[in-house]
C-alpha cells in the first residue's frame, strides 16, 4: 500500500524536476544569447578584418601595425568561433537534458495518477468492507431481536398482527446468512 510519505516524496521529486527544467530553460536562453553575441562578435571581427586589409593596402607605412592587429583579430575570431561552437554544443546538450527531464516529469505524473487510482480503489474496498461489517452487526442485532419477538409471538395473548417483528416481513423469514450476502466474496482483497 502506498504511504503518504511516499506520495510526498514523489511530489518533492516532481517539484525538483520542474525546478531543474526551469533552471535549464534559463541556462539555455542565456547560452543562446551568448551564441548571438558571439555571432555578432564574429561578424564585427570579420568586418574589422576586411577594413584593416583595405587600409593596409593603402598605407605601406602602417603595414606592420596592421598585420599585428589582423593577427589579434584572427585570434579573437577563432576564439569567438570556438566559443560559438561550444555554446551550440551546450545548448544542444541542455535541450536534450530538458527533454529528458520533461519526459521523466510526465512519467511521474502518470505514476501519480496510477497511485491515486490505487488509493481510490483501496478506499472503495475499505468502504465496502465497512458496509459489510455494519451489515453483519445489524444482522446480529436483528437476529437477537427476532428471538425476543418470536417469544412474544408464541405467547397465547399476542395478536396475529404482532407475529412479525418488522412491517412487511413474514414470521418465517430468517436473517440472511453472511456468506450469502451479495458482494461478500473476496471482500477482504483490497488490491
Amino acid at each position: 500500500m502506498v504511504s503518504l510519505e511516499q506520495i510526498r516524496a514523489l511530489e518533492a521529486r516532481v517539484e525538483k524536476a520542474v525546478t531543474l527544467i526551469d533552471k535549464l530553460r534559463r541556462e539555455n536562453a542565456e547560452l543562446e544569447q551568448r551564441l548571438v553575441e558571439a555571432s555578432r562578435s564574429a561578424d564585427e571581427a570579420r568586418a574589422a578584418y576586411s577594413e584593416l586589409e583595405s587600409r593596409s593596402a593603402a598605407s605601406l607605412r602602417m603595414t606592420s601595425e596592421t598585420e599585428t592587429t589582423i593577427d589579434e583579430l584572427r585570434a579573437k575570431l577563432q576564439a569567438a568561433e570556438a566559443e560559438s561552437a561550444s555554446s551550440r554544443e551546450r545548448a544542444i546538450a541542455a535541450e536534450q537534458k530538458s527533454s529528458d527531464l520533461e519526459s521523466k516529469a510526465e512519467e511521474l505524473k502518470r505514476e501519480q495518477s496510477r497511485i491515486e487510482e490505487g488509493l481510490t480503489h483501496a478506499l472503495q474496498k475499505l468502504d465496502a468492507f465497512e458496509d459489510l461489517v455494519m451489515g453483519i452487526s445489524v444482522g446480529e442485532a436483528q437476529a437477537e431481536g427476532d428471538e425476543k419477538v418470536e417469544a412474544v409471538a408464541m405467547s397465547p395473548t399476542t395478536p396475529a398482527s404482532q407475529a412479525s417483528p418488522f412491517p412487511g416481513e413474514s414470521p418465517s423469514e430468517e436473517s440472511p446468512d453472511v456468506d450469502q450476502l451479495p458482494g461478500t466474496e473476496h471482500e477482504l482483497d483490497i488490491f
